[in-house]
């Protein structure tokens, strides 16, 4: 059972009888306290279900709250290091970043998506360190399938790892003229790299689907040992908008695909703009996979939020959360703190109150879930945990994270194959202060540990 805080109505604007309100929120309360939140759970599904019978709540949407759904004393403890996890996250952005504005450089017109993959990077880490595990003598291993405009992130880590050279990287989208990279995840032009394709949009989500269906198939035919093996697909929230991205849903939970998460980078932006310009697409998502029998974790907001949440008592942060559409959000993530507390904080007084004790910069630091390891290693973790149905984790994060003024949340962010020598030294600054690397004006490549170009 899932509780949806909608916007005031202007009919139920004003409560004409507030005994009888508090003493609705007591009983609950109590019930709570004494029964616990299971007990709460059963008796709210009671009254949801007698509303809806009695066509009270017959147009009510079947999503949560505009908040994380694993709260924060159900978090499973982060195993990683996660100062060196940030270091080497800021390295492998500046390294995808430096790829592709040296390809365009070069070539002129050689395209590349770099803000995909710089809102992405936190998902592909907590993955990569902590869940996705390679064939082994044991086991074939995972599947994952890639964001294709992604890509360029993937290559920049396997270079820290040594699995792709200086020259690879130079032949970014040349892979005819030589040892090139692929635009998108190809495993004919790289059968040695990538597993399977995920390009053109919509066809890695179905693919998923159905590969997943199929190790359950193998296994259950006694043909091959799939137990143990796990699909993953990284992609967009614009790509969501695909059919095919769609078209497989109800299948995978008919099927009781337990071997199958989703991870879908809601950074709020397409090629055109928001994704949702009017609306939330993380709610609606919500609303499709649910509704389709899918396990959905929403990771919205991050550590930083856990102590806002905790003190907000009159769920005011949630109404003006519930209020606030996608559009909004993202003039807000291109916008510094101050910005931030004058246009969204200040315009609720209880909301204000609520972070009274921040400064600007507090505010502007206030990180959404999608760049949390924290959020994102107990989602994950509790997607493997979940049982008889596949699970989507909806994460929230800004286009161009860490671009700064360059892009970040911005609607040119993902056409950014060029930029200027400030700008570049914006970002550099950026992965300076997570990486403690030297990084300076030049386009080069940054490896781990030594500091060298």
């Amino acid at each position: 059972m899932t509780v949806h805080i909608d916007p005031p109505r202007k009919a139920a604007s004003s409560d004409q009888d507030a005994v009888e309100t508090a003493d609705w929120l007591a009983s609950l309360g109590s019930l709570h306290h004494s029964a616990g939140a299971e007990r709460v759970q059963y008796i709210l599904a009671a009254l949801d279900r007698r509303a809806k019978e009695l066509g009270v709540l017959s147009d009510s949407p079947p999503y949560s709250p505009y908040r994380n759904s694993i709260p924060l004393e159900q978090q499973k403890p982060y195993p990683g290091d996660i100062a060196i996890e940030n270091r080497l996250t800021a390295i492998i952005r500046w390294n995808a970043l430096a790829m592709v504005v040296r390809a365009n450089k070069a070539y002129g017109e050689l395209g590349g998506h770099v803000a995909s993959y710089a809102s992405a990077a936190e998902i592909f880490e907590v993955g990569f360190n902590h869940f996705f595990r390679a064939s082994s003598s044991e086991s074939e291993g995972d599947l994952v399938y890639f964001q294709p405009h992604s890509s360029p992130g993937v290559y920049a880590r396997a270079y820290l790892e040594g699995r792709l050279s200086d020259d690879n990287l130079k032949l970014y989208r040349q892979e005819l003229s030589g040892p090139g990279l692929s635009s998108y995840p190809h495993p004919w032009l790289m059968p040695e790299f990538w597993q399977v394709p995920s390009a053109s949009m919509g066809l890695g989500p179905i693919s998923a689907i159905y590969q997943a269906r199929f190790m359950k198939y193998l296994q259950h035919r006694g043909l091959v040992q799939t137990a143990g093996r796990h699909v993953w697909g990284v992609f967009g929230d614009g790509e969501m908008d695909e059919p095919e991205s769609i078209a497989g849903l109800a299948l995978a939970a008919r099927e009781n695909l337990d071997n199958l998460t989703f991870i879908v980078n809601c950074n709020l932006q397409r090629l055109d703009g928001p994704v949702r310009g009017n609306g939330q697409v993380i709610q609606e998502l919500e609303s499709l996979f649910q509704g389709a029998g899918w396990n959905v974790i929403k990771v919205l907001w991050g550590s930083d939020w856990d102590d806002i949440f905790a003190r907000d008592s009159k769920h005011a942060l949630l109404r003006k959360f519930a209020e606030t559409v996608d559009g909004k959000y993202q003039t807000l993530g291109a916008k510094d703190g101050a910005y931030n507390l004058a246009n969204f904080f200040s315009e609720d007084p209880e909301v204000r109150a609520l972070v009274a004790h921040m400064s600007d910069a507090d505010i502007d630091g206030l990180k959404r879930g999608g760049h949390d390891f924290k959020k994102l290693f107990a989602a994950f973790a509790a997607a493997k945990d979940t049982k008889g149905r596949p699970t989507v984790i909806l994460a929230k994060t800004k286009k161009g994270y860490g671009m700064g003024g360059a892009g970040e949340s911005r609607m040119t962010s993902h056409q950014a194959k060029k930029l200027d020598v400030d700008a570049l030294y914006a970002f550099s600054r950026s992965v300076r202060s997570a990486s403690q690397q030297r990084a300076g004006r030049e386009t080069g490549v940054l490896r781990a540990g030594r500091g060298q170009r």
